[in-house]
């Protein structure tokens, strides 16, 4: 497999950089020319709003774009199907039909009692299946994966309809890897650096990208680059 198809572009802090359309829109097609067109976004990062327009400038190259989709949030109690699929298609009609779309579903149900968190999580994804396979039978969406807060307790275990799971990994965080073999769920794997990324980023940088590169377990890996420099270098290891 070419290890560049691994790649995903984190979003979250580019708006620090990047200070309009115009320069966001040139690295982005700058990215998509070497290889980089997958980008990883949320309508609660900062930068989305300049993300949306410089997709719409971007009209001849396609992304395949991993959706934070956060349902419940935090003001809510309970999952909610309606807003759910409603949350999708916003973001499609945001950043353009033409893409290939991959949800990331972040559970952020509020419960004091945890036995009561995992049987609502449990009534959550018996609720989601039909609608993630009617979502993938008409292309909406390509396919979906969800972030377990709880993976030593959590009740979800491998369906069809999951492909995977979204997880901090990297070579201080990997505790998700025996959930992920044990139900035979992919990884998407966020915060590639570390948490100490700015001290360890130009000594360790091969390692800490190859790590996740070359591991049978994870099928995209999330970086984070903020200028062309960066990206080359992400570029010479793989």
């Amino acid at each position: 497999m070419n290890l560049l198809n691994k790649l995903v572009l984190g979003t979250m802090k580019l708006k620090k950089y990047f200070f309009n359309t115009e320069e966001l829109t040139n690295f982005l097609e700058y990215a998509h020319d070497k290889g980089i067109r997958q980008l990883h976004v949320s309508n609660e990062y900062s930068s989305y709003t300049l993300i949306k327009k410089s997709l719409k400038k971007i009209k001849k190259k396609k992304f395949v774009l991993i959706l934070k989709l956060p349902e419940p949030n935090k003001d809510n109690i309970k999952f909610n199907l309606k807003k759910f699929e409603k949350k999708i298609f916003k973001y499609r009609n945001d950043l353009g039909k033409r893409h290939k779309y991959i949800v990331q579903l972040v559970n952020r149900y509020k419960c004091k009692n945890f036995k009561k968190y995992l049987i609502n999580e449990q009534k959550t994804f018996d609720t989601l299946q039909d609608t993630i396979v009617n979502l993938k039978r008409n292309r909406i969406i390509k396919s979906f994966y969800f972030f377990p807060y709880h993976r030593n307790q959590s009740k979800i275990k491998n369906r069809k309809f999951i492909n995977g799971i979204t997880c901090y990994r990297n070579l201080y965080e990997n505790q998700n890897d025996i959930y992920a073999v044990q139900n035979n769920f992919k990884i998407i794997a966020m915060r590639t650096y570390g948490q100490n990324k700015n001290k360890i980023y130009k000594k360790n940088l091969k390692k800490l990208i190859m790590f996740n590169l070359k591991s049978k377990l994870v099928k995209k890996v999330i970086v984070g680059t903020n200028n062309k420099t960066q990206l080359d270098q992400l570029l010479k290891i793989c």
